[in-house]
């Protein structure tokens, strides 16, 4: 910017002293030209007094033409002067700021430098104190810090397990009521009167001739019916009866209704095994497809896509714990819609999340190493494109954080239609195994004595050495099982934990 002033102070005298030089040869031009008149005049004898008075009008005119052209000429070369004058005074301020920004430069680079060099001389000081705090303590660092860390939590942990009890009474207080009110009308108005449901994969055949039909010349209908369904056949020694087995209930349905309509037409070869097969499988496909429709109509959710609908329509051939999940999904709708109503949540979105929320469990087959609830998700995410349903399907079982009222309503009806009397039920060797790993879980614990898991699984009492825990840390080690619990354990309902501290003196009167 003051070197374009600089330049326009150059050009603005240059302009006005061309002006000027134009000016003068202009009026050295006029000058002339009314001489040459004049002359021409003088010459003619005949000239009139009018012509000399036009001869004196003409050189008055250029006389005063003259006189203006120097005045606006000197004009010119005085604000020339002016505007010089300005420009100098601006050059003479833009030296002078350029030389304290330098200088403030200058300065700020030293600050700079000096505290770089004050960073270095702390450092050094702080390994020096370092040391030295180390020799009088007469323990490193680490040391201190994990001694001080031992330290503090000896002293919150009485803190910690007081307001755990202050939490629990005050909420205890202001929402126990409240909550089993909403639960109890939530669980009166979906009461249903169906008991658990299970797969079965033994049907019984008219007679023993029919099992040969079923084999084939040398195995080969046997060998079909495998290959075409993808399940086990097991035709053993007891009479009347085929079982047909397989980890895929939809396998097994197929290989079921194939059978039997085969048994029942009497033609049963390769062909007709391979033809009844593929009517089946299209039946079914048709099938599946009209259960997820009447599932969305029933759940009053008219916008999902026929991807996820025949996903839905698989629920009918799937059961967990005995509990058909059609009936469980329809009875949870029912549920976490009453609970939205009740609480002001988002009841669309509640009976969405409820409707979905197993939907994973039919692809558990196919996808290996991911819970169920975490695929239900995925297809949410891929199909719908909703992260809060997302969050919502795939929350309920407590190892993803619920981000929305609607995904805690999901947990609760899911807990309360599980947790329903002949609602589901376990195999004698899934509850075992459920059973006894509730109780090794609390028996890991070097302060336990005994542990054992009651009221079918839903309760564990822990016995522990009271010479070994004080009360507080058996607060706590009630909540670290049951945490565990939580993260490693699959199981209907909720498990309740009891830690019991027990202290016994006994003395003998002789």
């Amino acid at each position: 910017m003051e070197i374009l002033v600089v330049i326009l102070a150059l050009l603005v005298p240059a302009s006005v002293l061309a002006t000027f030089v134009l000016q003068q040869r202009n009026v050295k031009k006029l000058e002339q030209d009314l001489l040459v008149a004049a002359e021409k005049i003088s010459k003619n004898n005949n000239v009139d007094i009018k012509s000399q008075t036009i001869l004196f009008e003409s050189e008055k005119k250029a006389q005063q033409i003259i006189v203006n052209a120097e005045e606006r000429a000197r004009k010119i070369v005085d604000r020339s002067e002016e505007s010089e004058k300005r420009i100098d005074e601006r050059e003479r301020k833009f030296l002078e700021v350029s030389k304290a920004v330098e200088n403030r430069l200058n300065q700020i680079d030293q600050k700079e430098k000096a505290l770089e060099q004050a960073k270095k001389d702390i450092r050094v000081r702080s390994d020096q104190i370092t040391l030295e705090l180390e020799k009088i303590a007469n323990m490193t660092r680490d040391e201190a810090s994990k001694r001080l860390t031992q330290e503090v939590e000896g002293e919150l942990k009485s803190h910690i397990s007081k307001k755990i009890r202050e939490a629990e009474i005050t909420i205890s207080q202001t929402s126990e009521a409240k909550a089993k009110e909403i639960l109890i009308d939530a669980m009166q108005r979906s009461a249903t009167d169906y008991v658990a449901e299970t797969t079965s994969t033994t049907f019984e055949i008219a007679s023993e001739e029919q099992k040969g039909k079923i084999i084939g010349k040398e195995g080969r209908n046997i060998r079909t019916f495998e290959r075409l369904t993808g399940v086990d056949i097991i035709v053993d020694e007891a009479p009347d009866l085929v079982t047909v087995s397989s980890f895929d209930p939809i396998r097994r349905e197929v290989a079921a209704l194939a059978i039997q309509k085969l048994l029942k037409d009497g033609r049963v070869h390769p062909g007709s095994i391979e033809e009844t097969v593929r009517n089946i499988k299209r039946d079914l496909a048709k099938e599946i497809e009209k259960t997820g429709e009447k599932m969305a109509y029933e759940a009053g959710i008219n916008d999902l896509p026929v991807e996820v609908l025949k996903l839905l329509g698989r629920f009918k051939y799937r059961f967990s714990y005995g509990q058909n999940l059609v009936k469980h999904t329809l009875e949870m709708v029912n549920i976490g819609q009453q609970l939205a109503q009740e609480v002001k949540a988002n009841v669309v979105l509640t009976k969405k999340a409820c409707l979905l929320h197993d939907i994973g469990k039919v692809l558990t087959y196919e996808i290996e190493g991911k819970p169920h609830h975490h695929i239900s998700g995925d297809i949410v995410r891929k199909y719908l494109r909703d992260e809060v349903l997302a969050n919502a399907v795939e929350s309920h079982h407590g190892d993803i954080e619920p981000k929305s009222m609607e995904a805690v309503l999901v947990s609760i009806a899911d807990a309360i239609s599980g947790a329903r009397p002949g609602a589901r039920r376990d195999s004698y060797e899934d509850y075992v195994k459920r059973v006894k790993s509730l109780e090794d879980i609390a028996k890991q614990y070097n302060s336990v004595k005994e542990a054992y898991a009651i009221h079918a699984g839903r309760e564990v009492r822990v016995i522990v050495k009271p010479e070994d825990i004080n009360d507080d840390d058996a607060k706590l080690l009630a909540f670290k099982i049951a945490k565990e619990i939580e993260e490693k354990q699959n199981y209907p309902g909720t498990v309740k934990v009891t830690v019991i501290r027990e202290v016994r003196i006994e003395a003998e009167a002789k």
